[in-house]
């Protein structure tokens, strides 16, 4: 049997080394130098200072993967009302659909709550911020969004750059049923789209 070569051991020290941080946080922003992880996707974001890596899952992994992998679902609380803000924000964030939802675009939580009153068939009632709120915080925590509570302001989160094709196709479909949201009002400029990332997207083990 052929002994590995150093070159090969050090590339599964830092594999390990960086399996190791995901586990720990789930998926890390980093410096887009960072050089490529085997099993970790790497997607720029929106303005092309940091990379996220986040794992890819295995088909069909259950929520005992997913915790180890440090991705874990969307928390129980509130279900119902946490996957309606989900699809709420992907309507929003997701403006061109004809291409991937990552990165998206800038949503608002005017924008939000206007497409939950329409989803609910009523006008907005009192109780409805503090749902809508407690669920961006969940959906932030477990990185499906990225959610600025103080601008009031909100992205996808990195993990939807694990969607698949079938996906995004049943996404598409859902967003074709929701009410339109009302034009986005920024307290910001929006940032520039991101640059193609020239590392590839994982690394194989020697």
């Amino acid at each position: 049997m052929s002994t590995p070569s150093s070159e090969a051991v050090e590339r599964r020290l830092y594999n390990a080394l960086w399996w190791a941080k995901v586990q720990s946080a789930g998926p890390l922003e980093v410096e887009p130098d960072t050089p490529a992880v085997a099993g970790l996707t790497r997607a720029a974001s929106p303005d092309g200072s940091t990379v996220w890596l986040v794992p890819t899952l295995p088909s069909g992994a259950g929520h005992t993967v997913l915790e180890e992998l440090g991705t874990p679902p969307v928390a129980v609380e509130q279900p119902n009302e946490t996957a309606r803000v989900l699809s709420i924000c992907v309507a929003c964030c997701w403006t061109d659909r004809s291409g991937p939802a990552w990165p998206g675009s800038v949503g608002t939580l005017a924008q939000i709550r206007s497409v939950y009153a329409g989803m609910r068939g009523r006008p907005e009632q009192s109780s409805d911020l503090t749902l809508i709120i407690g669920s961006l915080r969940r959906l932030h925590a477990t990185h499906w969004l990225l959610w600025n509570e103080k601008a009031g302001e909100v992205r996808l989160g990195p993990r939807v750059i694990t969607w698949s094709a079938a996906d995004e196709a049943t996404l598409r479909d859902l967003c074709r049923h929701l009410p339109d949201p009302p034009p986005a009002v920024l307290t910001s400029e929006p940032p520039p789209e991101p640059e193609s990332d020239p590392l590839p997207a994982e690394v194989a083990d020697d």
